[in-house]
């Protein structure tokens, strides 16, 4: 390693851990020359090097300053919402945004958009390597742009599979929003019950073995509304099944690298490039954008393209080229590198805030479920609560959930549970809404005795 790649290197790691934090004034090039006994033309490449990435801004007469890395997770004081896992578009740091804006008009400034769905070959280059570092191994040709999750659904939903089934087979509770597709078109539907352990793997082979099942859809980490992974061996297996019986996986892994888990690989990784559409979506990271990955195996690849064709004139599936830039470059640069990390260290308190708060929570009046992973948890009440009445009572306090209702296909499987989502609560304000959560409960328990 060079001087100055040293340099870059240290100073990089010291704006990453926060140690430099934003809008903070780097030392001097005086300073720097002299601690790393170099010369200030080598300490100049160094900083011009990290100006580059976004990483740090020069101010003319002043010097280097730290580059906004703050993540906003509180939206309004007038309530604590909890009932939606969207980001606001505020959320991205907005020196970040305007960084990769102004790369993205200049990297794609003499492009035009193609009728494709695979999109601009730079990006999906860049894609291989990206995700690669997640565990998904693909070749440029397999990963495909998208809108999002949500098209991509309905599109395979309504496509013909290699394997000839005619039934998809959904976790129960799963995805709302492809619920109410799925419903919609009177889709052939099996359900497989889902809760913190995750599924009964005998049960998935049994249906795998003796039902037509064209591809089963399953969120398998950060999961909504849980908030709970499969575990490695769950993962490992799922995958053995669908290659054992000619079984699809469409395996929504929306959140992507947004929350890691240690020593995560995804269902995809164990597939062999075979019988796994890997899915992402990059919305919550990025949520001024609309734009996600498909990644398509080889064998289903042509029909897939065939399909993507004719439905441009009716469906346009392809994200906009300044999407594609912005991402491009979001990837290429340390902005991403950075964005993430914080997200990831802002969820990982939040996460452990939750378990502490309802560690001394009397399980006859409210069960956590999950906040393992991602931005979501569930909450289980029992069956005396009523979950309706409950989620009334706490808007009053103005607190706001969401029931799990819509995310179960058959009603009557319903737990009696609602979701929770700490995308747009501040720390602080997660403990205080959680403790509202658990007194209303008590209390319209204690009515509920009271009353018998």
């Amino acid at each position: 390693m060079t001087r100055y790649q040293r340099i870059h290197y240290e100073l990089k790691q010291d704006i990453l851990n926060r140690k430099l934090k934003q809008g903070q004034r780097l030392p001097s090039i005086t300073t720097l020359s002299k601690e790393y006994q170099c010369s200030k033309g080598t300490v100049i490449k160094a900083l011009e090097l990290l100006a580059g990435q976004h990483i740090i801004y020069s101010k003319p007469q002043s010097g280097y300053y730290v580059a906004d890395n703050l993540i906003r997770d509180e939206v309004a004081a007038e309530g604590f919402y909890l009932n939606t896992g969207n980001p606001v578009v505020d959320s991205l740091p907005s020196a970040d945004t305007k960084h990769c804006l102004h790369l993205a008009t200049e990297l794609y400034a003499k492009h035009s958009l193609d009728v494709t769905l695979r999109g601009i070959d730079s990006l999906n280059e860049a894609l291989v390597g990206y995700l690669a570092d997640d565990g998904v191994y693909a070749k440029a040709e397999n990963i495909h742009l998208i809108l999002g999750i949500t098209q991509i659904l309905t599109f395979l939903t309504q496509t013909p599979f290699p394997n000839g089934g005619t039934t998809i087979l959904i976790e129960e509770p799963t995805n709302k929003h492809y619920i109410t597709f799925l419903k919609s078109v009177d889709a052939e539907i099996l359900t497989i019950p889902r809760d913190e352990t995750g599924i009964d793997l005998r049960l998935l082979e049994d249906y795998f073995k003796n039902k037509a099942i064209k591809f089963f859809y399953t969120i398998p980490r950060n999961h909504n509304p849980l908030g709970t992974y499969y575990s490695y061996g769950q993962r490992k297996r799922i995958m053995e099944l669908a290659l054992k019986y000619d079984i699809y996986i469409v395996e929504d892994d929306y959140f992507g690298s947004t929350h890691k888990l240690s020593k995560y690989v995804p269902i995809h990784f164990f597939s062999y490039q075979k019988n796994c559409i890997y899915l992402r979506s990059f919305s919550k990271e990025f949520p001024f954008i609309r734009i996600g990955i498909a990644v398509i195996p080889s064998a289903f690849s042509e029909t897939f393209a065939q399909l993507s064709s004719q439905s441009y004139y009716y469906s346009y599936h392809m994200p906009a080229l300044i999407c594609q830039a912005t991402l491009e470059a979001y990837i290429k640069s340390s902005i991403f590198e950075k964005h993430t990390m914080q997200i990831n260290k802002a969820i990982r308190k939040k996460l452990q805030l939750i378990k502490a708060c309802t560690r001394n929570w009397d399980p006859s009046v409210v069960q956590l479920v999950g906040a393992d992973s991602g931005y979501y948890f569930t909450l289980r009440f029992p069956s005396g609560i009523d979950v309706k009445r409950l989620i009334a009572q706490l808007e009053i306090k103005n607190v706001f959930v969401a029931s799990n209702l819509e995310a179960f296909y058959l009603a009557e499987h319903f737990d009696n549970s609602v979701r929770l989502s700490i995308s747009q609560i501040s720390a602080q304000h997660l403990e205080e809404s959680l403790a509202t959560v658990y007194e209303t409960a008590e209390a319209m328990k204690e009515l509920k005795c009271d009353n018998k």
